[in-house]
């Protein structure tokens, strides 16, 4: 079944991936989406399975020649081992298809799930205990992989969080923090605890009395502690990135990009000082900019950028040959949020064609005013302006952009045109 699971589900849903840089954390992440609910639903089941075989031989009735937990640890024991099996396997798999090598961060997903997964065990052997395993491993097989398997799509998002299955793919430079992965285990954990210490009971009142308050607190606490941590949590877990060595070459800015992505930086380091030389001619000035930065290795929460330092896709830019492109749009800065439509991209469009990225800029421009009624006539009109300023002394030009900057976010905007 794992074998099955990973050629019908892993290999075709990672193609997506196969355009970025090796990344052990994705592989193990992407095979394991697949694998959790079979890896739980069999533990669970299994476990009840040979509980109810012990039920079933009086072993409980027999006289105790070891303690019952020790019974159920010898029995659960081969259980355990399958599942972690199950997990090393697609893992293990996953990586060589890739030709990845395993890093010690990639296998913090295989042991949530191996973590979870002796959890699971431990709820299907009692479970076992109390119901007749023809029925209670088929319902938990059935149950407990839907349950997890259909965790992704649930509403309110923290069921998502606690339900074992991480909830997203890893990108390139990410990983799961501490805070993500501790729900799964305390929702799971603290049930299967509470369990345990319910099957403890001894047959004075008293230590029933104690065993099971402190059994069901046990499990109210660890769920109820879950679901508040996760409450307000979106579809996204918390997540840290910049998981991957990088590279930097030049000051002033500084040209930075992962490692593994860092073949032609030097070309695309001149490409930015190019850009950047061309606008600070024109006037355009970048003087506090330190740094240019891909966001590649940022998962999917890239950092803002500031004067300071710029965030985007540098490699891609580079690739696709709008490095220029992506300077005047990190150089161009409006001091107000939704600048005037028209005096902006006459701004924005003298700009690119100062950093020789116009026929960039309007392609770009043309696909995004077609969601406008007035998105041409916008587009028009800012060229006749640009045409219009490029016929004046490049001196005048500069004055003529910077006004443009400060009308554009000025209230009687519409007007100065």
């Amino acid at each position: 079944m794992a074998v099955f699971y990973f050629f019908v589900s892993f290999v075709p849903e990672f193609r997506s991936y196969e355009d970025q840089p090796d990344y052990a954390p994705t592989v193990t992440s992407s095979v394991l989406a697949s694998a959790y609910a079979l890896i739980y639903a069999a533990a669970s089941s299994l476990a009840a399975w040979e509980s109810g075989r012990l039920r079933r031989d009086g072993v409980w009735t027999l006289a105790p020649a070891r303690h019952r937990l020790r019974v159920a640890a010898d029995v659960l024991l081969p259980v355990i081992l399958l599942a972690w099996l199950v997990t090393t396997v697609v893992v293990a798999m996953a990586l060589i298809r890739q030709g990845i090598a395993p890093s010690l961060p990639s296998l913090v997903l295989p042991a949530l799930a191996m973590t979870v997964s002796l959890a699971h065990a431990v709820i299907g052997f009692v479970v076992g205990l109390v119901a007749p395993r023809l029925i209670a491993a088929p319902l938990l097989a059935v149950g407990v992989f839907y349950a997890v398997a259909a965790s992704w799509s649930y509403e309110p998002f923290w069921l998502r969080h606690v339900s074992g299955q991480f909830p997203v793919d890893l990108m390139y430079g990410e990983l799961p923090t501490l805070r993500a992965l501790v729900p799964h285990i305390l929702f799971a954990g603290s049930i299967a605890t509470g369990l345990v210490v319910l099957c403890a009971l001894r047959s004075g009142t008293r230590q029933r009395i104690v065993l099971t308050a402190l059994g069901c607190a046990i499990a109210v606490a660890g769920t109820v502690t879950a679901q508040r941590m996760t409450a307000d949590w979106d579809f996204n877990p918390p997540l840290s990135t910049g998981h991957v060595p990088v590279r930097c070459v030049g000051t002033a800015p500084a040209v930075c990009a992962p490692e593994a992505m860092a073949g032609d930086l030097d070309v695309i380091q001149g490409e930015v000082r190019a850009a950047l030389a061309q606008l600070n001619a024109a006037g355009v000035s970048t003087s506090d900019l330190t740094s240019v930065n891909d966001s590649s290795a940022s998962g999917r929460h890239a950092p803002a950028s500031t004067t300071q330092a710029w965030w985007f896709s540098l490699v891609n830019s580079h690739r696709s040959g709008t490095t220029p492109l992506a300077i005047v749009t990190h150089a161009v800065r409006f001091p107000c949020d939704e600048p005037d439509p028209v005096i902006s991209r006459s701004a924005m469009l003298w700009a690119a064609v100062t950093a020789d990225a116009e026929d960039f800029y309007l392609d770009w421009q043309q696909d995004e005013m077609r969601q406008y009624i007035d998105g041409e006539s916008w587009l028009a009109e800012a060229r006749d302006r640009v045409a219009e300023a490029r016929r004046l002394p490049l001196p005048e030009q500069t004055e003529w952009f910077h006004a443009e900057m400060r009308r554009a976010c000025a209230p009687t905007a519409e007007e100065d045109r």
